[in-house]
């Protein structure tokens, strides 16, 4: 047990003139963090090392994490995102696929009242928050909270402060108060050189964000923890981010090799030739060539030969542009599963047949995302806002839905559905709801106004809708009341139907064709109803309507 939970407690049993409820109650809201742990200061971040970097400084950057220390190699992730534009691209894509989708906060069991109350009041706590000073990088809204949080798809782990406060919505105890950046800077997995744990640790500030030689354990009522990828391996082993490294330290350094190159070799050069036998001329010439750079030309006698020679620096640039854009395809590959995005397209064929599968292999890296921060968030900040608030509900967290194209397919199966005379069930609306992003409901009945539009036109008998409506009101003055009372609402229909059928095999293929998205065996049993009122009353309407 922690020793502020243990110091807690004793301060609450030993409280006098409070109620076991309320000593409790005093415990349980001590528990709720209300101020903020972490401290960022720009100038304490640790500092880059890129610049200067070698194959033997990398391997010593993993070991250090390895042994414990992330400090460079999260320094080092830093870094490569900040200084590689294709990187950063790629990167935000990610991101974006899940931020730039709505968010939606769903009961876990709609028919459950605790439930869709829970879910009322998550919505209305997310949309109420705002960070508390924007003039502070790590104090963040929701949307920047949830981003930093998918730093987990490549940092081996990204953790988020959360902070709560006195509610000023009514019906609720709390509400978020501040979401806060832990820096990269503060993770650690040793409190010293005796720690062989290798658990989480949050490193310790000052006031004005200066590390300090102490560190704590991560504190799960306090701080938010994401990993969001598939990776088993220890946190120090650097996530998937790691196996980027050395593609980018050798694009890197190809870059600076390929830069000295042209500096050396990319500009003409100048080449003069003179008899061998006259040293004379090659004096002058190596004198003409000295006084080249300061003069701008060259002062040579008529029978001196100079030639402007050029580098062959076009295969040597091939060779940097294809290994470049090896590198960057290995890091599209990793970061959003596919390479196609990020290059041009020949428009062949066998593009598009690719493109289609890569962009299958992109839509599940979305909906995984948006599974794992939609878990982060449910199990680390929601369940604890519930629990403060004795809100017993559960809820779950949804961004967008399907791909178009998977929409557009989940569309053409219910219209097959329909035209075979099947129909969803109501459970059925709650998840077609959540797979294309938006509230759907069943439609009602078509119900007919001037005409029987329900029907089809083969079906439809040939009368006027003035002589449906005189048989409708002479069967309900007559001898229908009992049909009138039998078929209300939805129902309502039958008794047109009734009115308007020459005999019962017509009333039964009206009724089946009118209610074709009904049960089979809740169509049988309307048809027996309507039968019994057609015997019994609809030889007179129907006669007292035309007549």
């Amino acid at each position: 047990m922690p020793e502020t939970l243990v110091k807690t407690i004793g301060t609450a049993l030993t409280t006098r003139g409070l109620t076991l409820q309320q000593r409790l109650s005093f415990v349980l809201q001590s528990l709720i963090p209300r101020t903020r742990a972490t401290v960022m200061n720009p100038w304490a971040e640790q500092g880059s090392i890129f610049n200067r970097l070698t194959a033997e400084d990398l391997h010593a950057v993993i070991e250090s994490a390895k042994g414990g220390d992330p400090r460079d190699l999260f320094a080092l992730y830093r870094d490569i995102v900040l200084s590689d534009t294709h990187l950063q691209s790629e990167f935000n894509k990610r991101k974006l696929a899940i931020l730039g989708d709505p968010l939606s906060v769903k009961p876990r069991d709609k028919t459950n009242a605790d439930d869709k109350l829970a879910a009322k009041a998550v919505q209305i706590a997310i949309d109420t928050y705002r960070a508390p000073n924007p003039e502070d990088i790590t104090s963040c809204p929701w949307l920047r909270a949830c981003s930093h949080l998918l730093d987990g798809v490549l940092w081996p782990v990204a953790v988020l402060e959360k902070v709560f406060k006195p509610s000023s919505i009514p019906g609720l105890r709390f509400e978020f108060g501040e979401l806060a950046i832990v820096p990269e800077n503060l993770i650690t997995f040793q409190s010293g050189p005796q720690d062989v744990t290798g658990k989480l640790k949050i490193r310790d500030t000052d006031a004005n964000g200066y590390i300090l030689g102490t560190t704590r354990m991560l504190d799960t009522s306090r701080y938010m923890v994401h990993r969001g990828h598939l990776l088993s391996s220890h946190d120090t082993w650097g996530g998937p981010m790691r196996s980027l490294l050395f593609w980018k330290l050798f694009a890197t350094q190809g870059r600076d090799w390929w830069a000295r190159f042209l500096e050396r070799y990319g500009s003409p050069f100048l080449l003069g030739k003179y008899d061998q036998s006259d040293d004379d001329s090659r004096a002058i010439l190596e004198r003409a060539f000295s006084y080249a750079v300061k003069i701008g030309g060259l002062v040579v006698s008529r029978n001196t030969e100079v030639e402007i020679m050029q580098a062959a620096a076009q295969q040597s640039g091939d060779a940097f542009e294809k290994f470049i854009e090896i590198a960057n395809k290995e890091i599209s590959k990793l970061v959003v599963g596919q390479t196609l995005s990020s290059g041009q397209r020949s428009g062949s064929f066998g593009d598009a047949g690719r493109a289609k599968n890569e962009e299958g292999v992109r839509q599940d890296i979305r909906v995984f995302d948006a599974m794992m921060l939609g878990q982060t968030i449910e199990d680390q900040l929601i369940a604890q806002f519930l629990r403060i608030n004795g809100l017993p509900g559960r809820v779950k967290i949804l961004w967008g839905g399907e791909s178009p194209e998977d929409a557009a397919s989940l569309g053409t199966l219910l219209v097959s559905l329909s035209q075979a005379g099947l129909q969803v069930s109501d459970d059925a609306v709650e998840v077609i709801s959540e797979r294309i992003g938006f509230s759907v409901q069943k439609a009602a009945p078509a119900i007919p106004g001037g005409g029987m539009t329900g029907l089809p036109l083969s079906l439809l008998p040939l009368a006027t809708a003035l002589e449906a409506h005189e048989a409708q009101d002479d069967i309900a003055r007559a001898a229908a009341a009992e049909v009138a009372r039998a078929f209300r609402g939805s129902l309502a229909p039958i008794r047109r139907l009734i009115a308007l059928s020459r005999s019962p095999q017509e009333l039964e293929q009206s009724i089946r064709a009118f209610y074709s998205d009904y049960d089979p065996r809740r169509q049988a049993q309307l048809i027996e109803e309507a039968l019994i009122a057609y015997a019994a009353n609809g030889a007179a309407g129907v006669t007292a309507g035309r007549g």
